[in-house]
């Protein structure tokens, strides 16, 4: 099982293990002084899953860019799921969580 993580500033993190693609938060488009990381959000071609820690700009934003033009569902608190509800994701590919739940992402990959 090949396992890769990219490092993509600040607490952004692209992981792939074999052919599913999980992103841990996704502030990507950062302020424009900071250095770029050679990818912003509308760049993302694929995602299977945004993992958001919280809702703090930080963290979340760039989700709905990934959501939407990728169709990857998102994991995070009910506050995320509004943020990004509001922000156009389908509810569909929203998975609210109170904390504690485990999600089967793919066979071998849970959180």
């Amino acid at each position: 099982m090949p396992v890769t993580l990219d490092w993509l500033g600040c607490a952004t993190f692209r992981l792939t293990i074999d052919d599913l693609v999980l992103f841990l938060d996704a502030y990507i488009d950062r302020v424009p002084l900071a250095p770029p990381v050679g990818l912003s959000a509308a760049e993302v071609d694929r995602a299977d899953y945004v993992l958001v820690g919280h809702a703090h700009f930080d963290h979340v934003a760039g989700a709905e860019t990934i959501a939407v033009n990728t169709g990857a569902r998102v994991i995070g608190s009910n506050e995320t799921a509004r943020v990004l509800r509001e922000a156009g994701v389908p509810a569909a590919q929203l998975l609210p969580s109170q904390g504690g739940e485990r999600h089967r992402l793919a066979d071998g990959v849970t959180v």
